[in-house]
């Protein structure tokens, strides 16, 4: 107390004050997040045409994936007949949608190489396709298939098993609700 400074009212008066108070846009421009986030509200109608868009977009989504997931069920003609005892098979029925979770991931675990990063492996995918085509097929089982299917059809069944497997999932995150 002794180092304070005793002024007179008068001297107070005519002394000015220790802290200036801020003009108005010193106050506005302490606090840019209130500024930079103070945009336009979309309007009634600019919400619905964006809602638009966005259901049109999950419908076409929707119907691609389901086109892909109806081709998930066939009959592949082989070039190279697979012999089950004495016969010879030269066409394998197969439905992918038939199969079900401990078949799936049987044949995604058939390739001890695969990364697990949301993409099938050759070898997945002909385990997948052979896994599809011995449920269907009287008289063969996954190993038959293959060990002898030909090096032609099991470039197709690789495909088709490849094409059921990206529109699966697919339609599998269109099903996932993110709340």
């Amino acid at each position: 107390m002794e180092n304070e400074k005793h002024l007179t009212p008068m001297q107070a008066a005519a002394t000015p004050a220790e802290k200036p108070q801020e003009a108005p846009a010193e106050q506005t421009a302490k606090n840019p997040t209130e500024q930079a986030t103070e945009q336009p509200q979309p309007t009634r109608e600019e919400l619905q045409k964006i809602m638009k868009e966005k259901m049109e977009e999950v419908r076409r989504r929707t119907e691609e994936a389901q086109v892909a997931m109806s081709q998930g069920k066939g009959r592949l003609t082989l070039e190279t007949p697979i012999k089950s005892g004495d016969e010879e098979i030269t066409e394998l029925i197969y439905d992918f949608t038939a199969l079900n979770g401990m078949e799936y991931t049987d044949a995604m675990d058939s390739d001890p190489n695969a990364t697990g990063n949301y993409r099938i492996t050759y070898r997945q995918a002909l385990s997948l396709f052979a896994k599809a085509a011995a449920k269907q097929t009287d008289r063969l089982d996954m190993q038959d298939i293959v060990s002898q299917i030909g090096v032609t059809d099991a470039v197709e069944g690789v495909q088709l098993a490849t094409l059921f497997f990206n529109a699966s999932t697919r339609a599998g995150r269109l099903r996932i609700s993110k709340r």
